[in-house]
C-alpha cells in the first residue's frame, strides 16, 4: 500500500483537542501508527477552523440518539485507556467496596493466553483463584489455548471456536445453575468477529446476568451508527486478519475493518439493562444498570463524548475518515460512506461481502 501506516492502523483521539494537557501542550505517542506532533497540529487547525460546524453536527446527532449524560472532561493520558479502564478488577473492587457481593466468576470468550492485555488477568489471579468461583474461558487458537492452560490452570478452558450455536453447551460445563448465571461477575467478549450476536445469545437466550460487560469495539464506526458483523458460513471461510506493508515496511497484521461491533450497537441494543460505564482501548465497559448508582453515577457515560475523547484503536480506517463521519456528516450520510467502505473493502480483499448489520 501507499501512504502511511497510520492511514490503515491508527491509535489516537478523534477529537484533536483531547491531545492537549492542562497547559495546552499536545501529548502523543512515539509510534508508527499514532499521530506525530505535527499531525496533531494539523488536525487541531482543521478542528478549530470548522469549530461551529463540527459542534453543530455532533450536537444534532447526540441530541437525537445519545443515551448517556455523564461526562468528566478531565484530560487523560493514553495509558489510562489501556491500563486502568480495561482492568476489570478496578471496577469490581469499587462494586465490592459499595457492598455488592462478588462470586469470583467470569466468562471469557476469546481468551487468548489469558495474560497479555487481558482485562481479566488480575481478577483471575487474585479473587477468582482465592474464591474458586465458576469460570469459563474459550479460545480457538491451539497455541494460545496451551499457554492459557499453563498460565491459569484453575480456569475452566475450552479450546474451540465459540458460536451462537455452541455457547449454551459450553456454558453448561461451568454454569449449569441459573443462580450461577445470575451471579456472574464479568462477561468479556473479544472475538474480533461477531461480538454482537454472541452477546445477544449470552444475555437474551442463555440467561447470563453479569455485573460487568467488557467488549472489544470496532472503533472505526462512530456514534450513532450501529454496526455488527454476523456469524455466517461466509465468515467461517474468510480470513479475519490482513497484513499490510506501507512504503516497503515489514508487514503488520491488522483486523479487517468489518470485524466486531460498534459502540452504539452495544449502547442501544443492550439498554436499558446495561449502560456504558467507560470506554477504554479497545474495549467498552458496560455495567448492569441497577448497579450504576453503587459506583457513584447517576447517569450512564455519554457515548458521543466518550468516543470523541477516548484513545481509539482503528483497524482498516484512517483518522480522517472517522473524524469526517463523526464531525462533518449526519447519520444518513455517514452510514452511506461507512457502508461503501466496508462493502468495498470486503469485495476487494475477500471476494464477497460478509453479512452484517448497519443502522442508526
Amino acid at each position: 500500500s501507499t501512504g502511511r501506516l497510520s492511514d490503515y492502523r491508527f491509535e489516537g483521539f478523534a477529537n484533536p483537542k483531547a491531545y492537549l494537557d492542562s497547559s495546552g501542550r499536545a501529548l502523543t505517542l512515539q509510534s508508527v501508527w499514532a499521530e506525530a506532533t505535527q499531525d496533531v497540529k494539523v488536525a487541531l487547525d482543521w478542528f478549530v477552523s470548522n469549530r461551529s460546524r463540527h459542534a453543530r453536527v455532533l450536537r444534532k446527532k447526540a441530541t437525537r440518539f445519545r443515551r448517556g449524560a455523564f461526562w468528566d472532561p478531565t484530560p487523560r493520558l493514553p495509558g489510562y485507556f489501556r491500563d486502568v479502564a480495561l482492568n476489570a478488577s478496578v471496577w469490581l473492587e469499587q462494586l465490592r467496596s459499595a457492598g455488592v457481593d462478588l462470586a469470583g466468576s467470569y466468562v471469557n470468550l476469546g481468551a487468548a493466553d489469558g495474560v497479555g492485555d487481558d482485562p481479566l488477568n488480575a481478577f483471575a489471579r487474585d479473587a477468582v483463584r482465592e474464591s474458586g468461583g465458576p469460570t469459563l474461558a474459550v479460545e480457538a487458537d491451539p497455541e494460545l489455548c496451551a499457554r492459557h492452560r499453563q498460565a491459569l490452570p484453575w480456569v475452566s478452558l475450552a479450546c474451540e471456536r465459540v458460536s451462537t450455536r455452541n455457547l449454551g453447551a459450553l456454558l453448561r460445563t461451568s454454569f449449569s445453575l441459573a443462580s450461577s448465571r445470575a451471579a456472574l461477575d464479568v462477561l468479556k467478549v473479544d472475538l474480533d468477529s461477531f461480538e454482537g450476536p454472541i452477546l445477544e445469545e449470552a444475555l437474551f437466550r442463555q440467561g447470563l446476568r453479569p455485573k460487568l460487560l467488557l467488549v472489544e469495539i470496532n472503533a472505526g464506526i462512530p456514534p450513532p451508527l450501529q454496526f455488527a458483523l454476523l456469524d455466517s458460513p461466509q465468515l467461517q471461510e474468510a480470513a479475519k486478519i490482513v497484513a499490510i506493508s506501507v512504503g516497503g515496511s515489514s508487514p503488520m497484521e491488522v483486523n479487517m475493518p468489518a470485524a466486531g461491533v460498534s459502540l452504539s450497537y452495544l449502547v442501544q441494543r443492550f439498554a436499558p439493562d446495561y449502560v456504558l460505564l467507560e470506554l477504554g482501548s479497545p474495549d467498552a465497559v458496560l455495567v448492569r444498570a441497577d448497579l450504576l448508582p453503587r459506583l457513584g453515577r447517576d447517569a450512564p457515560l455519554d457515548e458521543f463524548q466518550a468516543f470523541a475523547h477516548s484513545w481509539l484503536d482503528l483497524h482498516g480506517f484512517s483518522r480522517g475518515q472517522v473524524r469526517r463521519w463523526l464531525y462533518e456528516l449526519d447519520e444518513v450520510e455517514a452510514l452511506g460512506e461507512v457502508y461503501r467502505h466496508l462493502a468495498g473493502w470486503m469485495a476487494a480483499h475477500l471476494g464477497q461481502v460478509l453479512p452484517f448489520v448497519l443502522s442508526f
